[in-house]
């Protein structure tokens, strides 16, 4: 198994300087570490759901010219989990992608990975309250307020959410439902 630069044995090959620095951070360390079997996610710890995902950036995404910021985006999004799950019962807590995505800014200034970390299970999100509600008016609301809020950034969220969703034991039903929905709005 590869090791970062803080020593920690990966079950998944670093790439680049930056993904190097990335995961040499003790936050990042300890983030991939938390984690159990639990629905959608049977794999348990971050760092093995990193490593499925990064898999499925190679089967689906090898040759795209944002398979880079995949990976930068595949390395951080689930790792503050932790974190967010601390949060005093009752208060408000930040949401794990935001967590993520204050600590990537210390490392990546591309507003777009940026963006798809902090605001990757929110089409899932819409989802979910579909199915709890049925309102698809309201659905319909945040998924323009979140394909306005990605921009030109789609494409990249797209990508990603494809990969992130066909890891575990997740259906991908809540992808294939807005990616419909996505494409209908536009």
């Amino acid at each position: 198994m590869p090791a970062s630069d803080n020593h920690m044995s990966l079950p998944f090959a670093l790439e680049t300087p930056l993904e190097h620095t990335i995961a040499a951070d003790p936050q990042w360390s300890a983030g991939i570490a938390w984690g159990r079997p639990r629905a959608g996610h049977p794999e348990g710890r971050v760092v093995w759901h990193i490593r499925e995902v990064l898999g499925n950036i190679d089967d689906y995404c090898a040759g795209a010219p944002d398979r880079a910021r995949l990976r930068l985006i595949a390395l951080t999004h689930d790792t503050f989990k932790y974190q967010a799950a601390r949060g005093a019962p009752g208060r408000a807590r930040p949401t794990h992608g935001w967590l993520a995505r204050q600590f990537a800014q210390r490392y990546i200034a591309d507003t777009g990975v940026l963006e798809v970390i902090e605001l990757h299970d929110e089409a899932y999100k819409i989802w979910r309250a579909l199915q709890a509600d049925c309102d698809l008016s309201a659905a319909e609301r945040r998924a323009r307020g979140l394909l306005a809020r990605l921009g030109a950034h789609q494409a990249l969220y797209m990508a990603f959410y494809n990969c992130d969703c066909r890891s575990g034991d997740k259906s991908i039903r809540h992808y294939q439902w807005f990616e419909q929905l996505a494409r209908a709005l536009r």
